[in-house]
């Protein structure tokens, strides 16, 4: 074996193709021909869209299992542990079913050389075949035509929602991107698009490759009273339309959840509001998620593009603080950062901002708080580390004051890993 620790294998993955992204099936596919995996026995789940991606796997996932099939995940990036991005059963999965898969990979390889990407997606499918799962859901890493993710044919495919985000691989045009993303889509084989006002692409892929498409608003539809919403869509059989009153308002993402629950009645789950209460207390790292550090109220979202940022604004004027809204931010260079701003410029009382440090694709943060200041957001205080920055904000707040932690996936990482560490030491100390 080349490695015998996951982060040796990590390392050496991440450092041996010559660029970090290289959309494109060829590569991938050879090698993915010759794992000779076997979903004969599965059904292949697919989600694609600029947002709310992950929320929808999780709200797939809790009610699937819930429901007894046996599922696999496998979504991107990780906040903290790698094993985060491959689920079997709910539990990440564990280092030696990565180093077999990962040293597999290697072997059958030969001299195709693939990104960080492509060898977490191809050990993803080597180990869900080799469970020989109900269920397999994979998560689109970017775009969705030319994704890694893209290689096996999905039986249910998701289109969550369009926006503009990763302009330099998917354009800044609505349409373009919708045709991107609509490309997991395929013949005979079910389409959703959970946007309720999607591009015109979406659909017209949809018809192009003989798709069965399903629209938000049109073919499956939802009518919220207050923390209940009721849910009316296609069953299983396909013939008329289904009804579920009484559903529960999950924390996450409502768009997510109600595509989410359309697949699940094709899948021929229960149409009984009985059986989703779960998703009521259903939460997922880094989207909205609350915490508590230090006595202070914390709000963990990972939104890092315009509309997520919008989602965000909304979200705490429905869900006000007793007190003021803080802001902890930090944004990668290659974001829209005023559009993000935007939306939130009223949104904080003040703002705290520091370098990641460890991460080059990051906006320094001095060029970050010259950027909120000009947009009039509000005060700004800078400092070197993100450990800083979060110490400097919990001292300003007063104990009904709420502070949001945004901007990336590495933000709200650094920020968990920072509350782990401090309340495992703690713990430690307390049982000394």
């Amino acid at each position: 074996m080349r490695f015998d620790t996951l982060q040796g294998w990590l390392s050496w993955i991440e450092s041996c193709h010559p660029s970090e992204i290289e959309l494109g099936l060829e590569r991938m596919g050879q090698v993915f021909q010759r794992l000779q995996t076997d979903f004969s026995n599965s059904k292949i789940i697919t989600v694609a869209g600029t947002n709310g991606k992950g929320s929808c796997v999780a709200a797939l996932e809790h009610l699937l299992l819930k429901a007894g099939f046996s599922v696999g995940c496998y979504t991107s990036p990780h906040l903290i542990r790698y094993n985060e991005r491959i689920h079997v059963g709910g539990q990440e999965i564990d280092d030696p079913s990565l180093l077999h898969s990962f040293e597999k990979i290697d072997q059958l390889r030969g001299d195709i050389s693939l990104t960080y990407f492509e060898y977490g997606t191809l050990a993803a499918l080597d180990i869900f075949s080799t469970r020989q799962l109900d269920i397999v859901i994979m998560e689109v890493g970017l775009g969705g035509r030319l994704d890694a993710s893209n290689i096996v044919d999905a039986d249910i495919a998701i289109v969550t929602n369009i926006d503009i985000d990763h302009v330099d691989w998917l354009g800044s045009d609505k349409d373009i991107i919708g045709r991107e993303k609509a490309g997991i889509f395929r013949a005979g084989k079910i389409a959703l698009c959970g946007d309720p006002q999607p591009p015109a692409s979406v659909q017209a892929v949809a018809q192009e490759l003989g798709a069965i498409f399903y629209q938000r608003d049109k073919d499956f539809t939802v009518s919220i009273q207050g923390q209940q919403f009721d849910w009316q869509g296609i069953g299983a059989s396909q013939m008329g339309l289904q009804q579920i009153n009484g559903l529960p308002v999950s924390q996450l993402p409502f768009d997510s959840v109600v595509v989410a629950i359309q697949a699940c009645q094709l899948l021929g789950l229960p149409a009984d509001a009985a059986f989703y209460q779960g998703l009521a207390q259903l939460q997922l790292t880094g989207r909205f998620q609350r915490r508590s550090y230090q006595g202070k109220e914390l709000v963990l979202d990972v939104a890092h593009n315009p509309a997520a940022a919008a989602h965000l604004a909304q979200r705490l004027a429905q869900e006000p603080a007793q007190g003021n809204n803080y802001a902890l931010v930090a944004m990668m260079a290659d974001k829209d950062i005023d559009a993000i701003l935007a939306p939130l410029a009223n949104s904080f009382a003040s703002w705290f901002v520091a370098d990641l440090q460890a991460n080059p694709r990051a906006l320094k943060a001095q060029a970050l708080a010259a950027r909120i200041a000009a947009v009039g957001c509000g005060p700004v205080q800078q400092s070197a580390t993100m450990s800083e920055a979060l110490q400097a904000a919990l001292a300003l707040m007063a104990a009904e004051d709420r502070l949001i932690v945004f901007g990336s996936f590495f933000t709200v990482a650094e920020i968990v890993k920072l509350i782990d560490d401090s309340q495992l030491t703690d713990h430690r100390r307390g049982e000394a």
